[in-house]
């Protein structure tokens, strides 16, 4: 692989075959800085009639937004013709780019993928660099939508007749993968409905409970999970019919009936080791345990490679391919929660049990799941729970030896009893599907109820009458905080640090300034609550030193936005959606005058502090 194209050389190119204006798309916020840089030491100025005119548009952006009317990028930009754009700067810079390059100011503008989405942004030429992207920690190969995104930025409107896309070589690209995404079909969209405690109290606000879940089939997530449920529905009747194919026998219910009876007669030959009584729990819990399927362990995540009875114990146990393609073998009942995500795995008779292609794309998999993941609902069957044949399966006669099915069943039980389990999953899976986004918000409910904020019959208690107003992330959390005047006397500045410590979700460290003695302390005891409602609400990250941060631009009212800056390694981006994102926090808890007057007006004078310099720009 050649090495990269020079940022100053590509851009010269460009010019040359009359390919400019064109947005090129790098790997990193800090590979669009350096490409920047790299103009400072080549020293290729643009003429002056050009750096005018990017002149007069940057004053009068400035007009409107003075925080940039100093910044640092601007002489490169003057001299250049080029700029940089991605999350780490201000709002009101990457304006400034957006309007430059409208106005036809700019030859080149170097940009993470995140530009390539949401933005009206012209240009005649994309130049794609690389076939992955950054997320979370680590890279992840482009999905054809994103590279259909990048390469739909080329060609402005009533400007150019033909767009034009330059796939550039570098170490971070593979071109095959990059070709597959011009010419593939996108993923499908997948809905991001989340319930929330918020919503439930809103909906039981203007809608009677049997209502509700009417309202909830007609959303886009349940046609999705409904589209699911189809296509099980379809190898259920597959099943059904595999099934019919063993004919008629004397029992109904042939395949349970002599289990039961081959389970006694063992035990009572003495010929088999006594099977140990599984919970029904677990016993639910098997059926979705099959492989391919991504469980929770204690510490990891795991895809399932088999599923088998120990000889020694006769426990039922799993194969499991964990993180960095550890093989191991646990006990069914270490599964702390079953994903719901089923990765495709041809199973094998030999170890690894799974095709060495399928033990690789499983490992892929895993390494690459989101921090979070929707855990499915595992019901009891309750029939299962209080079926005497499980309790006291040898005291039972059974006509088996008399039976002139004997042989047949005999015969068929050991395969026509694995079809009859695919039966049972694939009927829970389908019920599960079609009833996953009510059974979600019975779970709510029954959470709101233990609570307080609803009664026994659904109706909203004065708490929950006031908690429904609070509709951000933590809902939960935030309200309990309230309800047990966590927050009483609390000055701004820490109420300010705490609701920023709630709202980051970013584990990335950093150099950030000292937190206060108070501050700690009061993070100290929203810890434990968070940690107490960690079974109803995914606990937030609670950074001490994230909500150092805020608490330091509220309790200094003197000091300027690029002091803040220096204080921190957080690119001023992401400090400006951090403090954006606490005012939304603010105004929330503001929102309660009527019945919180106290914690409301601590909550405005927070945000009053807040919104200056940079944030006074917000609208």
């Amino acid at each position: 692989m050649p090495p990269a194209i020079h940022p100053v050389d590509l851009v010269h190119v460009l010019r040359h075959q009359r390919l400019t204006p064109a947005i090129i798309f790098l790997t990193s916020r800090r590979a669009c800085d350096e490409a920047i840089d790299s103009f400072e030491h080549r020293h290729v100025p643009i003429p002056a009639k050009r750096s005018a005119a990017i002149t007069q548009v940057i004053q009068t952006v400035t007009a409107n937004y003075p925080s940039i009317t100093n910044h640092p990028l601007i002489p490169t930009v003057q001299q250049y013709g080029v700029a940089a754009h991605h999350a780490g700067h201000l709002p009101s810079w990457k304006i400034a780019v957006e309007e430059l390059m409208r106005k036809g100011c700019l030859d080149a503008v170097f940009a993470t993928t995140t530009l390539a989405a949401g933005v009206d942004f012209p240009a005649r030429t994309v130049v794609i660099t690389q076939s992955s992207v950054r997320k979370s920690r680590d890279f992840t190969d482009l999905t054809v939508s994103e590279i259909q995104q990048l390469a739909g930025r080329g060609g402005r409107r009533g400007k150019d007749h033909v767009g034009f896309v330059v796939v550039t070589p570098s170490p971070y690209i593979d071109v095959q993968h990059i070709a597959k995404g011009f010419t593939g079909n996108p993923e499908p969209i997948d809905s991001q409905f989340v319930i929330s405690y918020a919503m439930v109290l809103n909906l039981l606000k203007a809608h009677a409970i049997d209502h509700i879940q009417p309202i909830l089939e007609k959303s886009f997530a349940q046609f999705q999970l409904n589209q699911r449920s189809e296509i099980f529905e379809t190898r259920l009747d597959t099943v059904t019919v595999q099934l019919e194919d063993y004919g008629q026998r004397e029992c109904t219910d042939w395949i349970t009936q002599w289990q039961a009876f081959d389970l006694a007669r063992k035990r009572r030959s003495h010929r088999s080791v006594k099977l140990p009584m599984e919970s029904p729990e677990l016993s639910a819990t098997l059926a979705f345990l099959t492989p391919g399927r991504v469980v929770e362990l204690s510490k990891d995540r795991a895809v399932v490679l088999r599923q088998y009875r120990s000889r020694s114990q006769a426990h039922s146990m799993l194969t499991v391919v964990r993180s960095r393609g550890r093989i191991m073998e646990y006990p069914a009942g270490s599964v702390t929660a079953v994903v719901d995500r089923v990765i495709d795995v041809t199973e094998t008779r030999h170890f690894p049990w799974c095709t060495a292609h399928s033990l690789d794309h499983a490992i892929d998999t895993l390494d690459t799941l989101p921090t979070r993941l929707r855990r499915l609902p595992i019901r009891v069957d309750q029939d299962l729970m209080e079926n005497p044949m499980l309790t006291d399966v040898l005291s039972d006669e059974f006509p088996c030896p008399t039976c002139p099915s004997r042989q047949a069943c005999r015969k068929d039980h050991s395969q026509a009893l694995k079809v009859s389990q695919e039966r049972h999953r694939l009927t829970k899976s389908i019920h599960t599907l079609r009833t996953e986004l009510w059974h979600r918000f019975q779970q709510h409910v029954e959470v709101l109820q233990k609570f307080g904020y609803l009664t026994p019959t659904c109706q909203l208690t004065s708490d929950g009458e006031w908690a429904r107003l609070i509709r951000i992330d933590h809902s939960l959390l935030i309200t309990e905080l309230i309800r047990m005047s966590a927050f009483e006397g609390i000055d701004p500045a820490l109420l300010a640090g705490v609701l920023a410590s709630i709202a980051h979700d970013d584990d990335r460290p950093g150099s950030f300034p000292r937190r206060s003695s108070a501050l700690a302390s009061v993070l100290g005891q929203v810890r434990k609550v968070a940690q107490a409602l960690s079974a109803h609400e995914e606990p937030p990250l609670l950074r001490s030193d994230i909500a150092a941060v805020t608490e330091l631009w509220i309790a200094q009212p003197t000091l300027p936005w690029n002091d803040l800056i220096r204080s921190t390694t957080m690119a001023e981006g992401n400090v400006y959606r951090l403090l954006a994102r606490t005012l939304e926090y603010l105004s929330q808890i503001h929102g309660l005058r009527a019945t919180h007057p106290g914690l409301a007006n601590v909550a405005y004078h927070a945000m009053a502090l807040m919104r200056r310099d940079v944030l006074e720009e917000l609208p």
